[in-house]
């Protein structure tokens, strides 16, 4: 009833339905749709009331709700199962154990925060409550090994889509720095973890867990990453709550999945590098390497010239320094 009732308001934004017409919609008391008002009011949703007009939902600004991303995924939408819980370790454990347990493909697992988040190599990523986007997807493609990195390289492009629609142009368009961070303003504001979970018998993978955390309010940052982390939104900013982001990046997620080969997906991507024509410093091998970045490949690697003169495909590495080409000729 939660979810339904939100949906009508969200709707009917800025208009004010009536106790009476919500009862006889779904067939309960008044008293009942206050109580399921009252509770969408403690998850964060904005609703106001006013005797004799009803109810107006304002806006959902900090909800974090299974309903509200409910409503906010489109019809047509392959989520099978959205999880929205208060805390957890990792929305990434908390979705490979879902995963080993059965999980159908197309489980969504949210967090408001994350007592252990991951990042890449072993880092941390710092998850705290009300001000970022946690969230998780069990997908159970049929993906060759080769190919597995399209994945993290389609979920790139899902949130940077996600944050230019939802921004409505009043953010600098967002930017992939490698695979994994997505940028806006030269700051990074998403983190991805992609990892796959196989079968112990056959040593094949069952599924893939794609992990999504997004700096949305975030104010505070450790120190290591002070100066390039960064948030959607700045101090007052208000364009879109939590819900409609997870909502938006999953379907985006999701359809992506069903076909990593469409074009759309590497196309974006390259539109959005912001390593291709610079020079780069990264690791390769626990290998300290330089080289200009001539592109990027049809499976989302880096196309690299190194320092020696040689042209390689780098698939994993961390960088480290950005220069403008001009500043090593």
């Amino acid at each position: 009833m939660k979810t339904e009732l939100l949906r009508i308001l969200e709707s009917r934004r800025g208009e004010f339905v009536s106790g009476e017409e919500l009862a006889e919609n779904f067939g309960v008391t008044r008293a009942a749709v206050w109580k399921a008002i009252d509770s969408l009011r403690s998850s964060g949703h904005v609703i106001e009331a006013i005797t004799n007009r009803g109810y107006s939902l304002v806006r959902t600004s900090d909800a974090l709700t299974s309903e509200g991303i409910r409503v906010n995924l489109k019809p047509s939408t392959k989520i099978s199962r959205v999880v929205c819980l208060e805390a957890a370790d990792s929305t990434n454990n908390y979705a490979k154990r879902l995963a080993m347990n059965g999980a159908a493909h197309g489980t969504l697992v949210v967090a408001d925060r994350q007592t252990s988040g991951r990042g890449r190599h072993g880092h941390t990523f710092e998850s705290p409550a009300g001000t970022g986007l946690y969230m998780s997807l069990v997908l159970r493609p049929k993906v060759e090994a080769e190919k597995f990195q399209m994945i993290t390289v389609a979920a790139a492009v899902a949130v940077c889509l996600a944050i230019d629609e939802l921004c409505g142009g009043a953010k600098e368009r967002a930017g992939i720095k490698w695979v994994n961070d997505v940028l806006i303003g030269g700051r990074k504001v998403t983190g991805i973890l992609t990892e796959a979970v196989s079968s112990v018998e056959s040593g094949e993978i069952e599924s893939v867990i794609t992990g999504i955390g997004v700096n949305v309010s975030t104010r505070e940052f450790p120190a290591e990453f002070a100066d390039t982390a960064g948030s959607i939104f700045g101090e007052g900013e208000y364009l879109f709550g939590r819900d409609e982001l997870c909502a938006r990046i999953a379907d985006y997620v999701m359809d992506f999945a069903e076909n990593l080969e469409a074009p759309e997906i590497i196309r974006e991507y390259r539109t959005r590098s912001i390593l291709s024509g610079k020079r780069i410093t990264y690791m390769k091998n626990d290998v300290k390497s330089s080289g200009f970045v001539e592109g990027i490949s049809e499976n989302g690697g880096r196309v690299v010239v190194n320092a020696s003169g040689e042209r390689e495909i780098l698939r994993s590495g961390e960088v480290f320094m950005i220069r403008r080409k001009v500043d090593e000729d």
